[in-house]
């Protein structure tokens, strides 16, 4: 019956998806199938393959202006865990046991030609290799059918990067390596006790966070069509009601963070944009020392929130006024420090947090084009992860205007509880 489910849905797919692929696919569905009624500790674990059309959308009008086709594709092999309740803690009871998956992702941009306006240049994003992290949780779940949505996390690795002249018309890559995040909406059918059908949308991100220029980011929006399998359905597992008297959580936290802010310089693209063949193949990236204090409100085993001041000193003060000066800035203000406060939110899973922020520079003077590119706020948005036994934690995030990256931030931190209310 196994074999012959998965082979009906190869022969469905193969106007879509390469057959060799499926077959390798299906020799690690018939392995993880042996494997999962074997050993016990896989029992949890399930399996599956996605299939998604989209197309590539563009985050300004010049963005649009380069996009001159649009048939994007992508793949992905995933593996699941969703603990039952012998093996869940707490936060799996209070997210009413969310789905842990870690894939492979292929993008295929290949077939969304790119032409520049300037150069009649054409290119291609190519593909994008992607190792991923995703949280799934269930809105609505009857058994049979579910309904939910997903965050994902992961990196990216581009075979056809910006480069001149031979693909000048990629200007929404512009390094090897990009950061991933998606957030998608499913629902998902289990027409079988081993097998269930899924149905989702969203949108999926892959950039270099101003880590390289050009950064555009790639952005695609799309609808994909999967299918899980589960080796073990016929042990059924136990679940239970998450009461949130057992695990009572509402104190005010004091949270110190500091480490590394990386920044390229957007001023350094624009400088050789009269003579791209000028342009230098890697833009160098500039270490800051960076840091906040925040007053955390711990109001659920899912939730904190609070007030932070976020501090940066950037290391490329000099570097910004010789470029301002040669581009026609006049009479600006330079400042060595960057300083701001900031909403943030939490959401808390085991020792993992997703951190996002919105924040408004109390001073931040770089010159004339720092302040046209950038905005009187900012947003952040990153993970966390909490070290067990201890009040410590590393971090990284991404600080963004109006969602275009501006740096990436690694950190050390320590979370120590102020008082209990």
């Amino acid at each position: 019956m196994l074999f012959m489910l998965i082979f009906v849905f190869t022969d469905n797919l193969n106007t879509i998806m390469n057959r060799k692929a499926l077959y390798i696919l299906l020799f690690f569905v018939i392995v993880a199938h042996s494997v999962s009624r074997s050993q016990p500790v896989f029992r949890n674990l399930s399996y599956g393959l996605t299939y998604e059309r989209g197309n590539l959308i563009p985050g300004d009008k010049y963005g649009k202006d380069l996009i001159k086709g649009n048939n994007y594709s992508s793949y992905a092999f995933h593996v699941s865990y969703r603990a039952d309740s012998l093996r869940a803690t707490p936060s799996d009871l209070s997210f009413g046991y969310p789905v842990i998956e870690g894939g492979i992702l292929v993008s295929d941009y290949s077939r969304s030609p790119l032409y520049h306006p300037s150069s009649s240049t054409s290119g291609n994003i190519g593909y994008m290799i992607g190792l991923y992290g995703k949280f799934c949780r269930d809105l609505f779940n009857t058994g049979s059918f579910r309904m939910g949505y997903t965050i994902a996390n992961g990196i990216g690795v581009s075979t056809r990067p910006y480069s001149y002249p031979d693909n000048q018309a990629n200007e929404f890559i512009g390094s090897r390596f990009s950061i991933y995040f998606s957030t998608d909406l499913y629902a998902a059918y289990r027409f079988h006790p081993r097998f269930e059908v899924m149905l989702s949308g969203g949108l999926k991100h892959y950039s270099n966070s101003a880590l390289g220029r050009p950064n555009k980011g790639a952005n695609t929006l799309g609808m994909a069509l999967g299918m899980r399998y589960y080796p073990s359905a016929d042990v059924t597992p136990l679940y239970k009601v998450y009461n949130p008297s057992s695990s009572p959580l509402r104190r005010l936290e004091l949270d110190l963070n500091a480490g590394c802010n990386l920044h390229t310089m957007i001023e350094g693209w624009y400088y050789f944009l009269g003579d791209p063949s000028t342009r230098p193949s890697r833009f160098q990236v500039h270490p800051s020392f960076a840091a906040s204090v925040s007053a955390m409100y711990r109001y659920h085993i899912k939730f904190s929130s609070g007030i932070g001041i976020d501090y940066i000193r950037p290391s490329y003060v000099s570097e910004s006024t010789r470029l301002d000066t040669a581009m026609g800035g006049k009479n600006q203000t330079y400042s060595p420090h960057i300083l701001g406060v900031s909403l943030k939110h939490e959401i808390h899973y085991r020792q993992l947090s997703l951190c996002v922020g919105l924040g408004y520079y109390l001073h931040r003077e770089l010159g004339h084009f720092d302040r046209l590119m950038s905005k009187p706020y900012y947003e952040t948005i990153g993970l966390r992860y909490y070290i067990p036994h201890t009040p410590l934690y590393v971090s990284y995030h991404v600080l963004a205007h109006l969602f275009r990256a501006d740096s990436m931030q690694f950190g050390i931190g320590i979370r120590q509880p102020l008082a209990f209310l």
